[in-house]
């Protein structure tokens, strides 16, 4: 199934991003990156060849950035110029240690990559996500990205997503 899209239309108000730890990966990286990003996302096959082809060597990521923590990175986001988003940012990959969500580092690594598209001269950003990461779409839409509709299939979807949304986060207020 194709991802759903989000945009943000517009990258005012980004501004440059200083927290201790947070860097541009290296090729030393490798083997950190496909843990975290195996922890991240289980249902993806990820090792250091996979993050070294499809992030560190890919010719379209222009960087990927990490946070590092005390036992390993915690966080990372790339910024990717998607051939299929001409003129956009691509936000891409973005993966938190499963023991570390909660702390807004998803946030932070989104902010650098965001701050990295305004210095390119780019003034909107994109990104996919699927449909059952709930915490992932609610920390993008607070971030001022928006459902983007390519096609029909993704009104329902958005539909379904919302109204997951809404209940999600009555059980998680205990409203």
């Amino acid at each position: 199934m194709v991802q759903l899209q989000m945009k943000r239309p517009t990258l005012t108000g980004i501004d440059s991003v200083d927290r201790p730890g947070l860097r541009i990966a290296g090729a030393g990286d490798a083997a950190a990156l496909g843990r975290l990003l195996g922890a991240a996302f289980p249902d993806h096959t990820w090792s250091a060849d996979r993050a070294r082809s499809d992030l560190l060597d890919e010719p379209t990521v222009v960087a990927t950035y990490v946070i590092d923590g005390p036992d390993g990175l915690i966080a990372t986001a790339s910024a990717r110029a998607h051939p299929g988003f001409p003129g956009a940012g691509y936000v891409h990959w973005v993966g938190v240690d499963p023991h570390r969500r909660g702390q807004a580092l998803g946030t932070t690594v989104m902010a650098a990559v965001m701050a990295r598209f305004v210095a390119a001269g780019l003034t909107r950003a994109m990104l996919e996500t699927d449909d059952p990461r709930l915490p992932a779409i609610t920390s993008y839409l607070a971030q001022g990205y928006v459902p983007h509709y390519p096609d029909d299939s993704h009104v329902s979807r958005w539909s379904a997503v919302f109204m997951a949304l809404a209940a999600w986060r009555r059980g998680k207020t205990g409203v």
